[in-house]
């Protein structure tokens, strides 16, 4: 009698551990749909795909976004929109936006509702894009690879070596990023400062996950991308680019 409560109990418990588990998968599959729907009906509404074209002249050379943003549109749906950030042939393309603090659009859409990937979104103590040394740009590290989950890929050489432009467009002027570096930093690294010091970038630039010939010169601003990292607690990943006016 005494073993046939224990395997009743031991059931019970097993079933209330399935039935939690399979609502956890499920909500988490509903949120993901969720974001995806989300982010795809903005980029139907607001993009243009355009195809990249390099026109030279004898004065300089002219280099072609390959998207264009409705932003007059775009900022009517939300006012907080800054900027959109791309990178061709992967899932980075997105609206990035500047909240109050760094916790406004952590897990919200462009319309303040709840979306499990949040917004990319630009650290709320930037000056407009260009004017600080060091513009950061933060995004969550989706299982499914959207959003900034793909900046995790460049620690592999190969992965740079496909990818090592980014375009981020703004309602004022557009700008290339040139990729730099990209490591494994602390949560409160310097690098998350508007004006890190010359020695915390070269110290990402010694430990990149992989090598980039381009250079910072004196007085070039550079942009840095974050997202979560997983080799230790509250570990980061940052990729940095120079921004290059277009």
């Amino acid at each position: 009698m005494r073993f046939k409560k224990l395997r009743t109990t031991l059931i019970i418990i097993l079933s209330v551990i399935f039935a939690v588990s399979a609502f956890h998968i499920i909500k988490i599959t509903h949120d993901y749909k969720t974001a995806d729907k989300t982010n795809t009906e903005i980029r139907e509404q607001f993009v243009q795909m355009i195809e990249p074209t390099t026109e030279s002249t004898a004065e300089n050379e002219k280099i072609q976004m390959p998207i264009c943003i409705d932003f007059d549109a775009l900022k009517q749906e939300n006012n907080d929109i800054i900027g959109w950030i791309y990178c061709p042939d992967t899932p980075i393309n997105y609206p990035v936006v500047k909240g109050k603090d760094n916790n406004q659009y952590l897990r919200a859409d462009l319309k303040g509702k709840y979306l499990v990937s949040g917004t990319i979104f630009a650290d709320y103590r930037n000056n407009e894009v260009g004017e600080d040394k060091n513009y950061i740009v933060y995004g969550h590290n989706m299982k499914n690879s959207t959003m900034f989950g793909t900046l995790v890929k460049y620690k592999d050489q190969t992965y740079y070596d496909s990818h090592p432009i980014l375009y981020f467009l703004t309602p004022e002027r557009n700008y290339i990023i040139e990729l730099i570096a990209g490591a494994v930093v602390k949560r409160d690294s310097d690098i998350y400062q508007t004006a890190p010091a010359d020695n915390t970038i070269a110290d990402i630039m010694i430990k990149s996950t992989f090598n980039s010939t381009v250079e910072i010169g004196k007085g070039e601003n550079i942009i840095t991308l974050s997202t979560c990292s997983y080799e230790f607690n509250n570990a980061r990943y940052v990729v940095i680019g120079k921004l290059k006016k277009i």
